[in-house]
């Protein structure tokens, strides 16, 4: 049996998602997709336009089989811990046998030299790092200084310098990495990437194959019920201040290098200079954006100093099952140390737990894991108390949640 797997954010859920999931499963000649999905703040540094269970639902009709949660300091994170968080989900449950990710190259043997030669030798990510801020410390912005110091490490004459700048290229990198790191036995796949480039924002009922960057700001446009990082605003300038109150006043700022996941003391030196100024978030950001600090790395920077996600281990003692078509079902069963049936308490982080009814479930997971797992319930708790707000409703909280069920037959999608 062939099982696929695929990290994604579906932000939102569109055809070209759809594609991918009907051409994975074909490469991997695989009989259920295993989806490892961002909850409700994603990479990019934004809270998801939809709720994750809304998403799930999308994913599940449209051809996924699970769908499980990864943990907010994943989802919330660089490309690299992202990728290492997704990879390794997919490798604990076990049964995954293939992972495959779109990118603007399409062959899979440049990712596997470029991350075989960086993962080779800790010299070579040595000198890809002096590099990378070598190319800074001249002005270039952090996609070009990071390319430029890739082709110069790996040296590679097949390999042209726009392949290290591709945003799906990127994550294919540390996707591949991440395999080595972890020593996982999936194989790895890429699918071209078709359709809409991800940075048109133009209509996208014109294209066949959309971006997710378009619809967004299509959504943004209407009255459908969404959040933006501006709704978060209120927050983020409250948690900056606070941070700097605990830190000792603002000529301490130094110190709150380890405050948050991708929060570094110069960062933190431009917010704390524009903070009297702050009117929302976005105009924070676009105060103290330059070539070497992204635009989502400050995105990021703000909502992990909001949402209290500081540098953490890189254990992974369980998973939230978002949904499932109940045809896939068996497979929980077949997850190593599940536990599903199992009474009392889960005290080996070694092995992964299957949270699918939080009231039942957390009481029963480790120390360690019920820790890591109340940031994601702060988190998710945040989102929808920003939403119930927004646009004065009441939500289901994560105790009152289920997962997603859908009685889908696969042959149908083919």
């Amino acid at each position: 049996m062939n099982v696929v797997g695929i990290i994604a954010e579906y932000n939102p859920f569109h055809s070209g998602h759809a594609y991918q999931i009907r051409r994975a499963k074909e490469m991997a000649e695989a009989d259920y997709v295993v989806v490892i999905l961002s909850g409700d703040f994603v990479q990019r540094g934004e809270p998801a336009i939809f709720d994750k269970y809304s998403r799930t639902q999308d994913a599940l009709e449209g051809g996924a089989d699970l769908v499980f949660e990864l943990p907010i300091r994943y989802s919330l994170s660089s490309a690299g811990d992202f990728a290492y968080g997704g990879i390794k989900a997919l490798t604990e449950l076990g049964f995954v046998t293939h992972v495959c990710f779109g990118s603007e190259q399409g062959n899979i043997d440049h990712f596997l030299k470029v991350a075989e030669t960086l993962d080779r030798e800790d010299k070579s990510r040595t000198e890809f790092q002096a590099l990378l801020e070598e190319r800074l410390h001249e002005g270039c912005s952090y996609p070009d200084a990071r390319a430029q110091a890739l082709i110069n490490v790996i040296g590679e004459a097949d390999i042209d310098e726009p392949f290290f700048s591709m945003p799906n290229n990127i994550l294919g990198i540390e996707y591949c990495l991440a395999l080595l790191k972890i020593g996982s036995p999936l194989k790895p796949l890429t699918l071209l990437r078709e359709g809409q480039d991800y940075r048109d924002a133009t209509n996208p009922s014109l294209k066949r194959y959309p971006s997710s960057t378009a619809i967004r700001a299509g959504i943004m446009q209407s009255n459908t019920p969404h959040l933006t990082l501006n709704d978060f605003s209120d927050l983020i300038s409250y948690s900056l201040r606070d941070l700097i109150r605990k830190e000792g006043g603002l000529k301490n700022h130094h110190q709150v290098i380890d405050a948050a996941k991708d929060l570094s003391s110069d960062i933190f030196g431009r917010i704390v200079g524009e903070l009297d100024s702050f009117t929302c978030a976005t105009d924070l950001i676009d105060r103290i954006k330059t070539k070497a600090f992204t635009e989502s790395r400050l995105r990021r920077c703000l909502l992990q100093c909001c949402l209290h996600l500081e540098k953490t281990d890189t254990s992974l003692p369980y998973l939230h099952l978002l949904g499932l078509n109940s045809k896939a079902g068996h497979l929980l069963r077949e997850i190593r140390g599940a536990g599903i049936d199992e009474p009392g308490i889960y005290s080996d982080d070694s092995k992964l737990q299957i949270v699918t009814r939080l009231a039942a479930d957390l009481p029963r997971l480790s120390e360690n894991a019920r820790k890591l797992y109340e940031e994601d319930l702060f988190a998710a708790d945040i989102y929808r108390n920003v939403f119930q707000r927004k646009y004065r409703v009441t939500i289901p909280n994560e105790y009152q949640q289920a997962p997603v069920v859908v009685d889908r037959d696969n042959s149908a999608l083919f």
